[in-house]
């Protein structure tokens, strides 16, 4: 009995790393290539693993994707989790000035590996019904059914899968946008806690939150975008943006919030 006990947490930790290893070459392969282009043959290259073994691991193509996709995420989550936590203490524009640094870096980060997204209909479909969340969602639904199967047989458990909702570097639980799903859970989150805000009287009371969210987003998701686009030079010169992703969040956060805080003028 020992000695099967012993297999058993040999072969869990066997099957831990692996995991790891092909989430890690996955991430590689469509930021370089980009999630239409990036094959399973490829990344089970970079992992060093046959390609059949990637579906030991994930059940399809698109749980495989959808794990990587919510590896990068985790940076916005991050992101999100610290500005949800921090209503009501510090000033408003400190908060929102550290949350769009990390939401340049993010941005540049994923950009490059969802900008052929949007020339597939069925891509945008998936991601529009909500399908990387789907996706781990059901990953977790299958790590649940194993860790109770090894239970019964008296094998040790597993703990959910990274990128897994409630799992290591998995999202939450449920959408913090409230009904938003899909690519927009950010501004439905970012909302709430401009909300929040304005209820503990650190935000004007006519703020339009909707557009205030949009106008911060989307300014972090341009400066990625001009920046992978034309160059960090470029994007001083001429946009006359400072290339650091602190530097431009200062200077985006004073403009956004700009009549909308207290002690700030138009």
């Amino acid at each position: 009995m020992a000695a099967g006990s012993a297999a058993g947490s040999a072969g869990s930790a066997a099957r831990g790393p692996m995991r790891e290893r092909i989430l890690a070459a996955a991430v590689e392969v469509i930021r370089s290539r980009g999630i239409v282009a990036a094959t399973t043959k490829e990344i089970a290259r970079r992992a060093g693993v046959s390609e059949g073994s990637l579906y030991n691991h994930f059940t399809s193509k698109t749980a495989l994707f959808a794990a990587a996709l919510g590896e990068v995420t985790g940076t916005a989550r991050a992101a999100m989790t610290t500005l949800l936590e921090s209503v009501g203490q510090g000033t408003v524009e400190e908060n929102l000035v550290r949350y769009a640094a990390d939401m340049v870096r993010f941005y540049g980060e994923l950009l490059p590996m969802t900008g052929p997204v949007l020339a597939d209909p069925e891509l945008i479909a998936w991601l529009r019904d909500n399908g990387p969340t789907r996706a781990q969602e059901q990953a977790q639904k299958d790590a649940t059914a194993k860790m109770g199967t090894r239970a019964r047989s008296g094998q040790p458990g597993a703990a959910p899968p990274s990128g897994a909702p409630g799992g290591p570097g998995g999202p939450p639980a449920g959408p913090s946008g409230g009904s938003a799903t899909g690519p927009v859970v950010g501004n439905g989150a970012l909302i709430g806690y401009l909300d929040a805000e304005r209820r503990a009287g650190r935000l004007a009371a006519g703020a339009p939150l909707p557009f205030v969210a949009a106008a911060l987003l989307g300014g972090c998701q341009q400066h990625a975008f001009l920046t992978r686009l034309a160059g960090p030079e470029a994007v001083a010169s001429g946009a006359q943006l400072p290339g650091a992703p602190e530097e431009f969040a200062a200077g985006l956060v004073r403009a956004v919030l700009a009549g909308h805080a207290p002690g700030r003028d138009a």
